[in-house]
């Protein structure tokens, strides 16, 4: 499994670790929470529902499509409002990989491999052989916050606060891929991981 908070670069990361576990002659299974959730968010009628419902119609569009900044808004003024959505997709997100998990324990030449930016505030680590943790500093999370997401310096600010502090999450991974560089200089830790990965 690969987690880090946001901005660390983690979906990144998975793309590159898939792409070097195939290029070994190994077949990798992809999943990506953060992908899902918009899969889930955009396309499930119970999920749009039971967020009208709980969080507030304006959470959509009058065309059924999710409103992101108002969701976003909710979910960083008000806890609860966060804990509910958390309610609503972890268990479905849960439905998904981890029947995928469990299938991958068995003896057989292929790997799973997930993103789950929740993983050890759900306590989830235990269902993985190996946990990558995708680190950043702090500047450098915000200022990619600022250009991917077009959000104020506060907004990304609030973002960043919300999450389980970084340093906690490093101290419980098997190993830690820092992202302030370049996508080469993440290859090469990535590289590095899985021959270490191999030998055990």
């Amino acid at each position: 499994a690969l987690t880090g908070n946001i901005g660390s670069g983690k979906t990144a990361a998975l793309d590159l670790l898939v792409s070097l576990i195939q290029d070994s002659g190994i077949t990798a299974l992809r999943f990506s929470a953060d992908e899902e959730n918009r899969t889930l968010l955009e396309r499930d009628p119970e999920v749009r529902q039971l967020i009208r419902s709980s969080l507030g119609g304006d959470c959509y569009t009058p065309e059924g499509l999710p409103n992101r900044d108002t969701i976003s808004l909710r979910i960083s003024s008000d806890p609860q409002a966060r804990k509910t959505l958390e309610g609503i997709l972890h268990p479905r997100l849960e439905k998904i990989w981890k029947p995928l998990a469990a299938a991958h324990r068995l003896p057989i030449q292929t790997f799973f491999v997930a993103e789950i930016p929740l993983l050890y505030e759900k306590g989830l680590s235990s269902f993985f052989d190996k946990v990558l943790v995708v680190g950043c500093s702090d500047s450098i999370r915000k200022e990619r916050l600022l250009k991917s997401r077009s959000v104020s310096a506060a907004k990304a600010n609030e973002w960043l606060a919300l999450q389980q502090p970084q340093n906690d999450k490093i101290s419980q991974a098997d190993h830690l891929l820092w992202n302030d560089g370049t996508v080469d200089t993440l290859s090469r830790q990535i590289s590095g991981f899985l021959r270490i990965f191999n030998k055990s």
